[in-house]
């Protein structure tokens, strides 16, 4: 059940929307995410008011994935991995 889900690490709100761009400003081929330290290892959602959507990241692997999602349930859900880092 989504509602009983922890979040073990998992970034929300507004530390995860400043994480996001920390790891999305870079100069020319250069980005963050390609980093070892500190940003490795982050993930997260926040609701974005000017989309009206929900945006999951994933830099858990050093690639940083990102996708939008309609609802917060969908957002949850993409950042579960069979590793269930999120547990009931």
């Amino acid at each position: 059940m989504l509602s009983r889900i922890h979040l073990n690490g998992c970034l929300l709100g507004d530390r995860a929307a400043a994480s996001l761009m920390r790891m999305m400003v870079g100069e020319g081929e250069v980005r963050a995410y390609r980093e070892a330290a500190p940003l490795a290892g982050e993930y997260g959602y926040y609701y974005e008011p000017l989309l009206k959507e929900w945006i999951a990241f994933d830099n858990r692997g050093g690639t940083c994935w990102v996708e939008t999602y309609k609802h917060e349930k969908g957002a949850k859900e993409a950042l579960c991995d069979g590793d269930e880092l999120f547990v009931d």
